[in-house]
């Protein structure tokens, strides 16, 4: 008799420890979830969602909103598209997301999208390109102008002032793309004779980047350069360069510092590339939302800076890396 009030008095304890925790765990679950529900959601919308250029961008902003106090949406179209980029906009506002970030690949097809938001309460911050007759708040990133002038400079000063170049745009229709060749081609007609013989598309990707390096390169062999106007460009550029036996035959400035690039600039395929800061675009993109959004009213435009890295400059930029 004993050892049954024993076990039964066990078992009344047991169902009551586990409906304690049952009730602890739901709750803690519950106050999850409004927590989360209460962080303000920002959408970061990519030009191509796979890019590794991006994904220093992503980085930047979800550094940001972790400190303050807001969630990251990543979002972007598989390949380069007006239409899928700017139908990310129109869901952000349809969610009523609390900010947007985004890259603008037509600056006249996206304003309406982005206009859109703003008129619907949604702070939308651009973000490497630029639509500056829209309503966005800001702008952050490379004043692309300049940087193509920088990549021309230094063109200049290692091939001389006469010759022909080839340029690989990672998209003819991009408004960043466009300012850095046009950037690029006006400090060359202002300082050297130096002609641009061929221009070519890759829509910012690794094949078709090193098949339009091969169209340049087999159409005019008397190209001394390429210009590479997107992160993978210069990648597909040096595999062109490297399978066609013209290493230290044709210059290849480019932009961004992707591993593949940094290990082409240390084996001599790529001779400089215009390394920008997409980290810090993400995250002073995020905090000029939440600034927005906490009623301290932040526009304009916000230029990161760019650095030329080349070899004898490579070693200690990978140091700065490794430090920050």
């Amino acid at each position: 008799m004993k050892s049954f009030k024993f076990r039964y008095g066990f078992l009344i304890l047991i169902c009551l420890l586990l409906s304690f925790s049952l009730s602890y765990f739901k709750k803690s679950l519950n106050t999850e979830k409004k927590e989360f529900a209460l962080k303000p959601k920002i959408v970061l919308i990519s030009h191509v969602y796979t890019n590794p250029y991006w994904q220093y961008i992503k980085k930047g902003a979800e550094d940001a909103a972790k400190k303050r106090g807001a969630i990251i949406e990543y979002e972007g179209p598989k390949a380069a598209s007006v239409k899928e980029g700017t139908k990310y906009i129109d869901m952000a506002v349809m969610a009523k997301s609390a900010g947007i970030i985004t890259y603008v690949q037509d600056e006249k097809q996206y304003i309406p999208y982005i206009d859109e938001a703003v008129d619907n309460s949604i702070p939308v911050v651009t973000v490497d390109a630029d639509a500056e007759s829209s309503k966005r708040s800001a702008y952050v990133g490379t004043d692309n102008f300049h940087a193509g002038a920088v990549a021309a400079k230094e063109l200049v000063n290692y091939i001389g002032v006469e010759g022909n170049i080839g340029i690989i745009m990672g998209g003819t229709e991009v408004k960043n793309q466009q300012e850095r060749v046009n950037g690029f081609r006006d400090y060359l007609q202002n300082n050297s004779n130096l002609n641009i013989a061929s221009v070519e598309s890759s829509g910012s990707y690794l094949l078709e980047a090193e098949l339009s390096a091969r169209r340049i390169l087999t159409k005019n062999n008397s190209i001394k350069a390429l210009y590479c106007t997107s992160a993978l460009d210069g990648v597909g550029a040096a595999k062109a360069v490297s399978s066609m036996n013209l290493e230290g035959k044709v210059c290849i400035i480019c932009f961004d510092d992707l591993p593949e690039t940094m290990d082409n600039i240390q084996k001599g395929l790529v001779y400089a590339t215009i390394v920008q800061e997409p980290y810090n675009m993400g995250y002073k993109a995020v905090d000029i939302i939440m600034d927005n959004l906490e009623g301290k009213k932040v526009e304009g435009s916000f230029n990161t800076e760019v650095l030329v890295i080349k070899k004898d400059n490579l070693y200690s930029y990978k140091s700065l890396e490794v430090n920050n």
